[in-house]
């Protein structure tokens, strides 16, 4: 069962080495990765410190069996400065999702999308309207520091600000209402789709007919409904 819960400065050392060394986020003007000098995991620790002083705790981690297999890291504006070295300036209302890092045996599991919602509860829950994030474009030096874009507008975003390589996403905390019934719905149509094989439903007793007695328009109706016919299928597999 996977666990999310608020990753404070002392939840560092559960991440990966690559992760914990890696400052791109919290120094503009840091390389991708960890430092070269070996500073990363010191200088990391301390941006986290002064954001959870300031501000509370900087992300969110996923546990599955006290093993930590996902991080990701938000805030306010001001504690993620490579956003305006990137070249932009968040909305006012809005905070901001830096990076989701999932590990590579558990992709596809869903772990990135519960550190999501976890962010957009956390978002809401700080009184802020949006959730803001810097992405990646295909193309561009792959690196788990920055979010595809595809993922993001997979996930209910939409393109705010588009320039070059990394365009500004932004997600309304009054869509993901929606979004979130889309997405349980799917799963719910998906299941029943692989579990329950859909009947031919009966017509009562009383309102028996015989095909050969309506016109054309009403036996092909039908026939749709009651899966005989040229058509060999029930109606509700047709959209």
């Amino acid at each position: 069962m996977t666990k999310i819960v608020d990753l404070a400065s002392e939840g560092l050392a559960d991440l990966p080495a690559t992760c914990r060394a890696c400052v791109f986020w919290e120094v503009a003007h840091a390389e991708r990765g960890p430092s070269r000098d070996g500073s990363g995991c010191a200088a990391k620790e301390s941006a986290w410190q002064a954001t959870q002083l300031e501000w509370g705790s900087g992300g969110k981690a996923a546990y599955v069996d006290g093993q930590c297999v996902g991080y990701a890291m938000m805030g306010p504006p001001q504690h993620t400065p490579r956003v305006r070295h990137l070249g932009w300036s968040t909305s006012d209302d809005a905070m901001v999702l830096a990076t989701i890092w999932v590990d590579a045996e558990w992709r596809g599991e869903g772990i990135g999308r519960a550190l999501l919602q976890a962010c957009l509860s956390e978002t809401h829950r700080r009184g802020a309207q949006a959730l803001e994030a810097v992405a990646e474009r295909q193309g561009v030096q792959p690196s788990s520091c920055v979010l595809p874009v595809e993922f993001l507008l997979a996930n209910g975003f939409t393109v705010l600000h588009d320039r070059g390589h990394y365009p500004l996403l932004r997600l309304d905390l009054s869509q993901t209402v929606r979004w979130s019934l889309s997405h349980a719905l799917d799963a719910v149509l998906e299941r029943l789709g692989r579990r329950v094989r859909v009947g031919r439903p009966a017509l009562p007793a009383s309102r028996s007919v015989s095909s050969e007695r309506l016109k054309p328009a009403q036996r092909n109706r039908y026939d749709a409904i009651s899966g005989t016919g040229d058509g060999q299928a029930c109606c509700a597999s047709k959209k």
